[in-house]
């Protein structure tokens, strides 16, 4: 296992994709917006930001802006807002831009647009993000002494999605009209989908006290994604599988490799009873190699974030980003969701103006391995664990998410977005 040049960057932010019809029109107030900042760790990744369809009938061209207060050990005190419009160009076409700014020169900018038609099955978003941490702690290799608590972290990410709608089946089973919070929504769709996606994407750490750390990596990816789920923002069946091919052709001063990786998700129905709407086991496993990759041959081993990695949001979360970092990965987890019928934001004084249909409660167990060759006898071998507690709220149709994930070597509380899986 490959626990070398680690770099830990405690700041990120996960925007990206957003797939929106309507969304309702709203100013959320600074009081509310530090739920999303203080306490937390905000983060700034090429992770999807999905944004959900809601049902009801309203304008297209409605407005969501959200003002955002807060500190962290890292940036001081930090302010900035996030605004989207739907409408613009096309009537389900969505624009989104992000920033902040803190007292200690951090910054995060952020520029999306969404679901543009390029045809009746074609569809295009275009992404960017620029982020820089002035105090950031990383560490290099697996020891202590090779730590630094004061690099500057920047981070550059382009993203160019094309989606093509190979097929969409009939709707499924929509909820009982017991679950109060649930049924509004209608099910999801059996769809079927191709993507491709030009990228670019760089990682620079300078620090005074160790060497410089940059990285880069700009290709393709293409990934066929299966979704049978019956409610996607919170699913009690079905399933959702993928699998997709990365490709950097490199140059003289970076490596050339492909990596595939695949994931497939079940969702099992437990039912509800007198205190829950919901409860849903999930398990997910999933699988990436590079057979491009030669241990002898340096040149064939692209940079750290760009291996097949385990450690961050949505796998090994009691890990920091990219923790775990080799030829291959292996990742099996299991998180127990619960919705229960005590959904007091429904009538509160703030936060009844705003469309938060649910919140949610998890629990969850994660078992992972990465190795210097693609084995699956040895990567079943010495596997790492992570587990933890979570709640997540969908909110303006965003599913937000707040994690407490512990491991052998570390303990995290981290705010996202999305479903983990």
């Amino acid at each position: 296992m490959n626990f070398g040049a680690h770099k830990h960057n405690t700041n990120r932010v996960s925007l990206r994709k957003a797939k929106l019809s309507q969304v309702k029109s709203s100013a959320l107030s600074v009081g509310f917006s530090v739920l999303f900042v203080a306490g937390f760790e905000l983060r700034a990744d090429e992770g999807d930001l999905e944004v959900y369809p809601i049902e009801t009938s309203q304008s297209t061209k409605d407005t969501v802006i959200i003002p955002i207060v807060g500190a962290m050990e890292s940036t001081g005190l930090l302010a900035g807002s996030l605004i989207s419009k739907t409408g613009v160009g096309q009537r389900q076409a969505q624009a989104v831009a992000f920033g902040a700014y803190s007292v200690n020169d951090s910054y995060l900018s952020y520029l999306g647009y969404f679901n543009y038609g390029l045809s009746d099955r074609w569809t295009l978003d275009i992404s960017a993000l620029q982020a820089e941490f002035t105090d950031t702690d990383f560490f290099i290799g697996d020891r202590e002494s090779n730590a630094s608590s004061n690099a500057s972290h920047l981070q550059r990410d382009v993203l160019m999605t094309f989606r093509y709608l190979l097929s969409q089946d009939k709707v499924k089973t929509s909820y009982p009209t017991t679950h109060n919070s649930l049924t509004t929504y209608s099910a999801n769709p059996i769809r079927t989908v191709f993507e491709i996606e030009p990228f670019y994407r760089s990682r620079d750490f300078i620090s005074p006290d160790v060497e410089n750390v940059e990285g880069v990596t700009y290709g393709m990816s293409m990934k066929l994604d299966r979704d049978t789920r019956n409610y996607a923002p919170s699913a009690s069946n079905g399933s959702h599988s993928y699998a997709s091919i990365i490709r950097d052709w490199g140059n003289s001063t970076r490596a050339s490799y492909t990596r595939w990786e695949a994931q497939h998700t079940q969702y099992l129905d437990l039912g509800s009873n007198t205190w829950s709407q919901q409860q849903t086991l999930s398990l997910t496993g999933y699988l990436s190699d590079m057979p491009t990759w030669k241990n002898s041959v340096a040149s064939t081993q692209p940079d750290w974030f760009a291996q097949s990695t385990l450690g961050g949001p949505d796998r090994m979360r009691g890990y920091g980003d990219n923790y775990f970092h080799d030829r291959s990965a292996l990742f099996y987890g299991a998180e127990y969701r619960l919705v229960p019928n005590w959904q007091p934001q429904t009538t509160a004084p703030l936060l009844r103006h705003y469309n938060f249909p649910w919140w949610q409660f998890a629990v969850f167990a994660e078992l992972g391995s990465v190795e210097n060759k693609f084995d699956m006898i040895e990567l079943h071998k010495d596997m790492q664990w992570s587990s933890g507690v979570g709640v997540r709220v969908f909110i303006e149709n965003i599913v937000a998410r707040a994690d407490f994930a512990f491991s052998q070597d570390d303990s995290i509380l981290r705010f996202t977005v999305n479903q983990a899986f």
